[in-house]
C-alpha cells in the first residue's frame, strides 16, 4: 500500500478552532490564490525593469548618480513582491500558484534563450536595451530561481503547519542560522557563476544560441540550496528572518551606484568573474527579492506553527 506524502489539500488552510466550517480557510486560500496570481508578474517586472535600468547605468554607462526614477520602480515591485510572500500568512496557496508561474516561465526563457528578444518586443517600460534588460534575470536563470524559492517557500509553509510547536526551540534555531549562513554563502556563488555563465552563452542582447547545460546544472544546484535555506523555515524562521533580511538590505542598497560601485571593486580583488556575477545579482534587484522571499517564508511558518498549536 503505497504511502501519500503530499496532495492538494495540504496546500490548505485547516479551519480556524471553534469553527464548524472552513469558511473561512476557504476565503483565506482564495485571497491568498488571487495575490499570487495577479501580482507576482506585475511586482516582478516592476524589479526587472528598475533594476535593469540601475544596472545599465551604472555598471555599463558608469554613471554615479542614481537615477530616483529606476529606483522607486524596482522598490515599488518589491513592495508588490512583499504582498505577494505574506500571502503565505493565510495560505500557501498564493506563494505555490506565484512559483509555478515564475518557475515555467523562467524555466521557458532558459531553454530557448531567444523568447527574450521576442518578448521584449511587446512588452513596455525596458527601453533601447530591452532584450539585454531582460536577459540579465530571464536568460541567466535567475528568475527560475525565483520560482524555485517560491516553491520552497510554501512547501516550508506546509511543514510547519504540519509540525506545530518546535521543541528544543534554541538548538533548532541555532542550526537553522548556521545552515541558513552556510547555505546562502554557497548557494548564491552557484547561482552567480551559473548565471554569469548562462548569460555569456545565450548573449548579452537576446541571443538564440544552444542551452549551456553545465552551466544550468550550477545554476539548478543553487537553486536547489537556496530553496533548502528556505525550507528550514519550517522548523525555525531565524535563520531565514537574519539571513534574509541582510540580503534585503544589501539589495536595496546597492541600488544605489556609490554602493554598487563599492561592492563591485571589493569583490573585484577576489575575482573578476565573482565580482561580475555579484554585482549583476545586487545591481537588478535580485538580492532583494531574494531577501523579501526569505523573509517572508519565515513569517508565513512561525504563522502556521502557532496557528497548528
Amino acid at each position: 500500500m503505497s504511502q501519500r506524502i503530499f496532495s492538494a489539500s495540504d496546500f490548505q488552510e485547516p479551519p480556524a478552532r471553534g469553527s464548524r466550517s472552513g469558511g473561512g480557510s476557504v476565503v483565506a486560500r482564495v485571497v491568498s490564490s488571487l495575490i499570487g496570481l495577479i501580482i507576482t508578474v506585475p511586482a516582478l517586472f516592476f524589479v526587472i525593469s528598475g533594476g535593469g535600468r540601475s544596472y545599465s547605468q551604472t555598471l555599463v554607462q558608469a554613471r554615479t548618480e542614481p537615477d530616483l526614477g529606476a529606483i522607486l520602480l524596482a522598490l515599488a515591485g518589491l513592495v508588490l513582491f512583499v504582498v505577494v510572500v505574506l500571502s503565505g500568512l493565510l495560505s500557501a496557496a498564493g506563494q505555490l500558484i506565484g512559483g509555478i508561474i515564475v518557475t515555467v516561465t523562467g524555466a521557458a526563457f532558459v531553454i530557448d534563450p531567444g523568447v527574450a528578444s521576442w518578448v521584449s518586443q511587446f512588452v513596455p517600460g525596458f527601453g533601447r536595451a530591452a532584450p539585454a534588460t531582460l536577459g540579465l534575470w530571464a536568460q541567466s536563470g535567475l528568475l527560475l530561481v525565483v520560482g524555485v524559492v517560491l516553491l520552497a517557500s510554501a512547501l516550508a509553509r506546509v511543514i510547519a503547519a504540519r509540525s506545530g510547536a518546535a521543541r528544543s526551540r534554541g538548538a533548532r534555531a541555532l542550526v537553522s542560522f548556521i545552515v541558513a549562513v552556510v547555505a546562502t554563502a554557497g548557494g548564491l556563488a552557484l547561482v552567480s557563476v551559473g548565471s554569469t555563465a548562462l548569460q555569456r552563452a545565450a548573449g548579452s542582447y537576446g541571443g538564440s544560441q544552444s542551452i549551456d547545460v553545465g552551466s544550468l546544472l550550477i545554476l539548478l544546484a543553487g537553486s536547489v540550496v537556496l530553496g533548502g535555506v528556505v525550507l528550514t523555515s519550517a522548523w525555525s524562521s531565524v535563520g531565514s528572518m537574519i539571513i534574509g533580511t541582510l540580503i534585503l538590505l544589501v539589495g536595496v542598497a546597492g541600488l544605489l551606484p556609490v554602493v554598487l560601485i563599492g561592492i563591485s571593486r571589493s569583490l573585484g580583488q577576489v575575482s573578476t568573474d565573482v565580482a561580475i556575477g555579484a554585482s549583476t545579482l545586487v545591481a537588478i534587484g535580485f538580492a532583494a527579492v531574494l531577501g523579501v522571499a526569505m523573509i517572508g517564508a519565515a513569517a508565513s511558518s512561525a504563522r502556521a506553527r502557532r496557528a497548528a498549536r
